[in-house]
């Protein structure tokens, strides 16, 4: 049985931070904030929630959660993960999640679940930053203030955190529970999937694999050479983001490609 939680507020001097990330936004602000974390002398590390490997937390160490807001919620992926964890144990743990506009209580189910599985909710912040779906043009003045916004206000929860000033919300009741369990289903991520399906253009794939690499539901695969995109597609628009070549797109729907991270970045993390 998860051990209960015993009222430590404390974050304590190690943080491991479990994190899922899209078009990049949310491991773009994760790294401004673990740099602040850092800087107040605590030690993080990052872990990929798609990660085949089961998480192991340091003696002493707290959780951090991090993804993006999708359908008034968040993605199977990510869900999969949290109802997975391991038995807290009484240590803290805290959210910090991204979206382009409403949260919708989120906060309150992810508390639910963190506290039967043992640990102490330490706090939670939501953060705006820029629109990654299909932007005929990117609004790159427009990017530019939301990412500083929100980096602005990453740094001011880290310190929050680190000196116990933080609080986790309970969420709206009855929405944020139907949300969070709609989203459990794969309902609306074939609803999604139908208006926003995702087609490969077999001049520009290079056949690189990245895609496939990338894709957190393994749902992507090549044949004969190129990329092939399966039935089972949260919609997350990593493989949009990151195609070297952008060879994936939207039919009808012309947008610039968008993603919050390098390249780099992210095979860091997931590969």
């Amino acid at each position: 049985m998860p051990v209960r939680p015993t009222g430590n507020k404390e974050l304590g001097n190690r943080v491991t931070i479990a994190l899922f990330t899209g078009t990049g936004n949310t491991l773009s602000i994760v790294k401004t904030f673990a740099e602040e974390l850092e800087k107040l002398g605590r030690n993080v590390s990052l872990f990929a929630m798609e990660s085949e490997a089961p998480l192991s937390l340091p003696e002493g160490a707290s959780l951090g959660l991090a993804f993006p807001v999708a359908c008034f919620s968040t993605y199977p992926t990510v869900w999969r993960f949290i109802d997975s964890l391991p038995d807290g144990g009484g240590r803290g743990a805290f959210l910090l999640a991204t979206m382009g506009g409403l949260a919708m209580g989120m906060d309150g189910p992810v508390r639910k679940v963190v506290e039967s599985r043992g640990y102490i909710p330490l706090g939670s912040q939501f953060l705006i930053m820029p629109g990654n779906y299909n932007n005929t043009t990117i609004p790159a003045e427009a990017n530019a203030k939301r990412v500083g916004t929100a980096g602005h206000v990453a740094r001011r929860f880290a310190k929050a955190l680190a000196e116990g000033r933080s609080s986790w919300g309970g969420g709206t009741p009855l929405v944020s529970l139907f949300w969070a369990r709609f989203a459990h289903t794969r309902m609306p991520w074939r609803g999604f999937y139908k208006v926003f399906p995702l087609t490969v253009n077999r001049d520009l794939c290079t056949g690189c694999g990245l895609c496939r690499d990338f894709c957190p539901e393994r749902n992507i695969s090549m044949e004969n050479g190129l990329a092939h995109i399966g039935d089972r597609c949260e919609s997350c628009q990593r493989c949009i983001a990151f195609c070297p070549a952008n060879a994936i797109f939207v039919p009808g729907k012309p947008a610039q490609q968008y993603r919050g991270a390098s390249i780099d970045e992210l095979s860091a993390l997931v590969r």
